[in-house]
């Protein structure tokens, strides 16, 4: 008994076999799409005597018809309010800039301007060879970006408050 030419090796096939069987393959998924579709198109009408989820106010006749998951259940009236209560969160209003101390803001901008200024001043005269720089301009952004580091570590609290019972971040 011959093979058929589903048993056949694809190798083995003439091109015009080829064509057929993937035209054949296109055809059947052109009728899985078709049947997709018509399923995710088709209304979801609930069954009057099976109790469904509670889908709010929202749903009318002009509604348009939301899909039942696994996580759709009736809600009560509990954890409406929890929810309508997370849905209305105002985050509190930020200090004022003002408010801040200066010596901290000067530490930091000391402490981010240093090398940063050291790094362009490196770039410019590597681009510019006429470029002086005063011999005293190094030791002392230096001594500053040092004093600023010591600054900021002397006013970073020494111990915590006995009274903060709070773990940190959780998640």
């Amino acid at each position: 008994m011959a093979p058929s030419n589903r048993d056949a090796d694809p190798d083995d096939l003439p091109d015009a076999d080829v064509d057929a069987r993937w035209s054949d393959i296109v055809a059947r998924l052109g009728d899985v799409e078709e049947s997709e579709r018509s399923i995710t198109a088709a209304p979801v009408t609930p069954d009057p005597a099976t109790p469904g989820p509670d889908t709010g106010p929202d749903q009318g006749p002009d509604a348009e018809p939301r899909a039942v998951g696994p996580r759709d259940w009736p809600a009560s009236p509990e954890v409406e309010a929890l929810e309508e209560a997370e849905e209305h969160f105002v985050p509190p209003e930020p200090e004022p800039v003002a408010h801040r101390d200066p010596l901290l803001t000067l530490a930091w901008t000391v402490v981010v301007a240093v090398p940063v200024l050291t790094v362009l001043g490196v770039v410019l005269r590597a681009m510019l060879s006429s470029l002086s720089v005063p011999g005293w301009l190094g030791p002392a952004a230096g001594g500053a970006f040092l004093a600023a580091v010591a600054v900021l570590l002397w006013r970073m609290p020494h111990r915590r408050d006995p009274d903060d019972h709070d773990p940190g971040a959780v998640v």
